[in-house]
């Protein structure tokens, strides 16, 4: 995930690096450190946001 693609996907989800801190459980500093390139987006971040953008929920284990 480059820092085009964390702003498309705030954009596309019509939140702030504020609101995309707290669903990620980040500190409120590290999307504006993701959206200017500064810092790496890390793998798990990445695909949290994949998550998100798909609705999906956190995973539960089901009993069987």
């Amino acid at each position: 995930m480059t820092a085009t693609d964390w702003t498309a996907w705030c954009l596309h989800l019509g939140i702030s690096n504020a609101e995309a801190a707290r669903r990620l459980g980040v500190s409120k500093n590290m999307p504006t450190a993701y959206e200017r390139g500064t810092r790496p987006i890390p793998l798990h971040i990445a695909l949290a946001c994949a998550s998100l953008a798909y609705g999906l929920p956190p995973w539960r284990r089901t009993t069987s």
